[in-house]
């Protein structure tokens, strides 16, 4: 396994997960478990649930939030997902959802968990006082979900084989590269 390091770009450091997209642009390795070492060491606050613990949920006490831009979504998310901005406010998430999080796990995800683990680090304390069971990033996201070969539905309901890949250097972690659509 590589090393993480910051990268110096510029005048200054970037982050972690800037550094690590920095070396998969000049590698072919793309490796989901790295990126989510990154994502973990970043937001310790968060708590992530795997793929196989998310399957085993029963479907009526959890709630599934997508946190990526509606053209990702529109290709494909999990069923049942709503979709949310990824720069909503913790305050504008709770007055329009608290109503349905309440009593429910909450599970986020977007491409690999970056933008949802830092949504989720904005919220959750927000959510868990407003009634939520418990809150997660889905370790992977969408990607580690399509790579395991899990079903995935598209913005008309429909199951699809494909996932937005977000752009071509993050969409090297997903697997079956054929089924990439923008």
């Amino acid at each position: 396994m590589k090393r993480m390091v910051k990268v110096t770009i510029g005048l200054g450091l970037c982050s972690p997960i800037i550094a690590m997209g920095y070396m998969l642009s000049n590698s072919d390795n793309s490796d989901l478990a790295m990126a989510h070492q990154v994502i973990e060491r970043e937001f310790v606050e968060v708590s992530h649930i795997d793929g196989d613990d998310l399957s085993i949920l029963p479907q009526q006490e959890i709630i599934l939030f997508d946190v990526r831009e509606p053209s990702e979504y529109n290709v494909s998310h999990l069923k049942g997902a709503v979709r949310v901005d990824p720069d909503m406010t913790a305050d504008d998430f709770i007055e329009n959802f608290s109503n349905v999080t309440a009593g429910k796990t909450v599970i986020f995800y977007c491409s690999v968990g970056q933008r949802s683990s830092s949504f989720a680090n904005r919220v959750q304390d927000l959510l868990m006082s407003s009634g939520a069971r418990a809150a997660y990033n889905l370790e992977g996201g969408i990607f580690q979900w399509h790579n395991d070969h899990r079903l995935l539905f598209n913005n008309s309901a429909e199951p699809t084989l494909y996932v937005h890949p977000y752009d071509s250097i993050w969409g090297r972690m997903i697997e079956n590269r054929e089924y990439t659509q923008y």
